[in-house]
């Protein structure tokens, strides 16, 4: 099965969909939607409660920046708003709908409602591809999370129809002004496992989409995960995290450079390349993509790979492939922390593992940077210096004068999700 790591598919029982100043509400508050008149939000809610049946589940796309059910605008510059409402029919083998209702005299109509005949929701976005004034009408669906191929639609509304212009297979999506023209351009990843994988960057032009770049990417790589952001010098790219045969992973770069796509940096530096699956993500919140690497800490070189506690790296990269580290950690996926290292250390920290615990030791002078252990809270004694703490254990050092690493450099994982 193919995984997205930085989405999240949150499904929203009927009758929480408008709320208080334009919330879609789960149990949690995490999705918002587009901000609305407390009148038009119950407006909307109430028409929706007449039209779906008992049951039905309104979706997020997995990979959409706007993480709603609902989304209004006024798409055909009539002057007259659509809502756009995204759920599951229960009764019809949970396929995904789209329901367009159409604000007139004060209240909301049904204008349509289509049946996809796809069972999961990846994308939905309203926007005006061809510069026309008008938005277009987006939407990716697939069979299930374990199909990779999805069928992509682009829709215009006319009147009280809408009219599918656009209809293509893609794996993956993105619409952003990649060449900075000021116009959007719509990026698809595309193609078969071990025969052709590629990236496309299309426009929106006459009613169909016109090709103006591709690349290849490795044909055997199994995508995991897409993340499209910046360089460290300001650059659009696209970052692409492919497993490898059994366990490798690795990231391509793919940025537009003068009418082409182009791939940055040496994707066997260690980094691209890895023994195991690390994700690209803004580790730091700065706004630039970072790419995750890993290396193997000294006196573990001839150790088995499950053996072998490897040192994190999380880099920057620029265009012309240079990068810099931003952040070192060691990380243990067992007991779920992290301890990030200071720049000093960089490259030159091993670990030392005990019975319960772990340390870091300085390369050269043998020093210890950092311990932390852990035990059940049950036979936890208060005169260790607690570190973090899950439902059943407590992490803590136990040594009593101060470490080189600081304690504030001990995570707990679950934290910084």
């Amino acid at each position: 099965m193919r995984k997205y790591a930085r989405v999240v598919i949150l499904i929203i029982s009927l009758g929480s969909i408008l709320t208080g100043c334009g919330n879609i509400v789960n149990a949690a508050s995490l999705i918002q939607a587009p901000i609305l008149s407390n009148v038009k939000e119950n407006e909307i809610n109430k028409e929706l409660k007449e039209i779906l049946l008992p049951g039905s589940e309104f979706l997020v796309p997995k990979n959409s920046q706007e993480k709603q059910s609902v989304f209004v605008d006024d798409v055909d510059k009539d002057g007259k708003s659509e809502a756009f409402v995204l759920y599951r029919d229960m009764k019809e083998n949970r396929q995904v709908h789209l329901l367009i209702l159409k604000e007139e005299n004060g209240k909301w109509n049904k204008m349509l409602d289509i049946a996809t005949n796809f069972n999961i929701l990846d994308y939905f976005r309203l926007e005006d591809l061809d510069g026309d004034g008008k938005k277009e009408v987006i939407l990716g669906a697939s069979i299930s999370d374990s199909e990779p191929s999805k069928q992509l639609f682009i829709y215009e509304v006319n009147g009280k129809e809408l009219v599918d212009k656009v209809n293509r297979t893609y794996e993956w999506i993105d619409i952003s002004d990649y060449d900075e023209n000021k116009k959007p351009d719509i990026l698809i990843l595309d193609g078969e496992i071990n025969k052709s994988q590629i990236v496309e960057m299309s426009n929106y032009e006459n009613k169909q989409l016109k090709s103006s770049a591709f690349i290849n990417i490795n044909s055997e790589g199994l995508i995991e995960n897409v993340v499209s952001g910046k360089l460290a010098d300001g650059k659009k790219a696209l970052f692409i995290d492919s497993a490898l045969g059994a366990h490798s992973m690795l990231t391509e770069i793919v940025a537009y450079d003068s009418g082409r796509f182009i791939k940055i940096g040496d994707e066997n530096d260690g980094i691209l390349f890895k023994a195991y699956p690390l994700y690209s993500r803004d580790i730091n919140n700065d706004g630039i993509i970072d790419v995750g690497g890993m290396y193997i800490p000294k006196g573990f070189e001839d150790a088995a790979m499950a053996e072998i506690p490897f040192m994190y790296i999380y880099s920057d990269y620029r265009e012309d492939g240079t990068h810099e580290i931003v952040e070192e950690r060691y990380t243990d996926s067992v007991q779920h922390f992290y301890i990030t290292i200071p720049s000093k250390w960089h490259g030159k920290v091993t670990i030392k593992k005990l019975d319960q615990g772990v340390r870091l030791i300085d390369n050269e002078s043998q020093e210890n940077l950092f311990e932390v252990k852990w035990i059940n809270k049950g036979s936890y004694g208060e005169n260790k210096t607690k570190l973090g703490e899950t439902k059943d254990i407590i992490f803590y050092a136990d040594i009593k004068e101060e470490q080189s690493i600081s304690k504030e450099n001990f995570h707990l994982l679950k934290d910084e999700f």
